[in-house]
């Protein structure tokens, strides 16, 4: 465990850790990375922009003090929801329901994996008012892949 934490990718007997530059190394490997370097940054803006997202969400979801947390929500829901999948929401439809580069990229599918995650902090269906995240999400989803891997994956509790 380089860090002594997860996640860790072995790669040919060498631990690497961080969870999105293994995703870029994945991305690479399976073929959703960019075609160059600029491509690449792109996805990368686009990734970034998802974490800034769920930062803003879990800050306020993990806030201990009932009262603070109450007054954050209020601004989470009404301000920095909208303002981020609205954003999202105009880019995908801008990209034929993807996020990035008008085809499927290591960002949808990150988008698509974590979505969970920020609808069960939220206690929201985030995507309710945002058909082209939905769609981003559903091709990411309806890709045989990765309905073979989410059919045989361990269930997990939340």
């Amino acid at each position: 465990m380089p860090m002594g934490q997860m996640p860790v990718l072995e790669v040919d007997g060498k631990r690497v850790h961080q969870s999105l530059a293994m995703c870029r190394y994945v991305a690479k490997v399976v073929g959703v990375a960019g075609n160059n370097p600029f491509e690449d940054l792109q996805i990368d803006a686009i990734v970034d922009t998802i974490n800034e997202f769920r930062l803003k969400i879990a800050i306020v979801s993990y806030e201990p003090d009932d009262a603070v947390k109450e007054k954050k929500m209020i601004t989470l829901t009404q301000e920095v929801i909208p303002f981020y999948l609205t954003k999202l929401n105009v880019i995908a439809k801008e990209n034929g329901g993807h996020l990035v580069l008008n085809r499927t990229t290591w960002a949808d599918i990150y988008f698509a994996g974590i979505i969970d995650y920020l609808n069960y902090l939220t206690k929201l269906d985030l995507l309710e008012n945002f058909p082209n995240l939905r769609e981003v999400v559903e091709k990411v989803l309806s890709n045989e892949n990765i309905q073979k891997y989410i059919a045989q994956r361990p269930v997990t509790e939340v």
